[in-house]
């Protein structure tokens, strides 16, 4: 069994997509996407939006695992080595103890050279002091790369002794953190193009527009999607969202509309980050009969409970009206899969 791929246009085998990745706790779904498409478009353009740092700590938050069946940890970020501020080769290591629920850090080992004022040579060592038990060893170690004889049993344990303790109160420590937005932009347009393809149906891969979408979100260059007309930016200021649907961190929502002839889909990913995007420069292409405005859809995705609320936008638009006659004011309100207690003013 064949089907022609959204992506590459090319009769091939079909392979599960989610248009909202699963990672994100995406569920809407097509099986028009190739294998090698999907696999490339997954590793380039999903995974920098469930990697993108904002996006991925809300995954911890959220639990959300996708097909690694582990979600990312909440303190990821801030483990694994770190430096000691103005400490010359201070190196540190933060694990999360999932007991206590802390981060922990441990001083790393550390060998030196040093000469004191009266002119002689040293070696300093610095070990964190939960291993103080294994100086003996560390001793042993050192002396033998250094080709130094070995000691008795009881200059080991004479010299073992012979350490200090020191206290660095209120350290600083720097932590590297980087954060990745390459591809961010083909994400969005790569949401916003699947559900055009979901809503329009079978016809929209011949739109002059899908086309140039397909092209961009599939080239390899960043800046690919840069004369593709649409707007991509983070969610609060995105008004398209911002003016009607109240923020919700576990929720994404989608819908198309149309302005001036040309349809658009708008895209939210949680609270975080969001996209408006024209999918088609030609609106009758689609939209010949009444009946035919269903297909401008509103989407509600519940990524945690893994619900969804699939409606005509015409539909959603009336539920927006009933709540401002029941609140007695303007939007935002809560989006479908969001409970809210309405109150009337008196």
């Amino acid at each position: 069994m064949t089907m022609k791929c959204i992506f590459c246009t090319n009769e091939r085998p079909p392979s599960l997509e989610h248009v909202f990745p699963l990672a994100i706790g995406g569920h809407v779904t097509t099986d028009r996407v190739c294998k090698e498409c999907n696999s490339t478009l997954g590793s380039r353009v999903d995974a920098a939006l469930c990697e993108f740092l904002p996006i991925r700590i809300r995954r911890a938050e959220l639990n959300l695992a996708g097909n690694s069946r582990t979600p990312p940890g909440l303190f990821d970020l801030l483990t694994g080595d770190v430096t000691l501020v103005n400490e010359p080769g201070g190196r540190l290591r933060t694990t999360y103890n999932e007991i206590t629920k802390k981060l922990e850090r441990k001083r790393l080992y550390q060998a030196s050279d040093v000469v004191t004022p009266e002119g002689q040579k040293l070696r300093r060592i610095i070990i964190d002091p939960t291993d103080k038990d294994q100086i003996p060893t560390i001793l042993k170690r050192e002396r033998k790369r250094h080709n130094l004889p070995p000691l008795s049993n009881e200059e080991l344990a004479i010299e073992a002794a012979n350490y200090t303790i020191n206290t660095i109160k209120n350290p600083t420590v720097k932590v590297d953190i980087r954060v990745k937005s390459a591809y961010l932009r083909h994400a969005m347009f790569k949401i916003a193009y699947e559900l055009a393809f979901l809503w329009l149906g079978e016809t929209y891969l011949d739109d002059p527009l899908a086309f140039e979408m397909r092209a961009a979100i599939c080239e390899p260059d960043i800046e690919s999607t840069n004369n593709l007309a649409g707007w991509v930016g983070y969610a609060p200021a995105c008004v398209p969202f911002t003016k009607f649907w109240t923020p919700d961190k576990a929720n994404h929502l989608a819908y198309a509309n149309v302005v001036a002839n040309q349809i658009c889909v708008a895209v939210r990913v949680f609270d975080i980050y969001a996209a408006c995007v024209t999918v088609s420069r030609e609106a009758n292409r689609y939209l010949r009969e009444p009946a035919d405005f269903d297909k401008l859809r509103f989407l509600a995705i519940n990524s945690v409970a893994g619900k969804s609320s699939d409606t005509a936008f015409a539909d959603e638009r009336q539920r927006l009206a009933i709540n401002m006659t029941t609140s007695r004011r303007l939007p935002p309100f809560s989006d479908p899969l969001t409970i809210e207690t309405v109150t009337s003013r008196v």
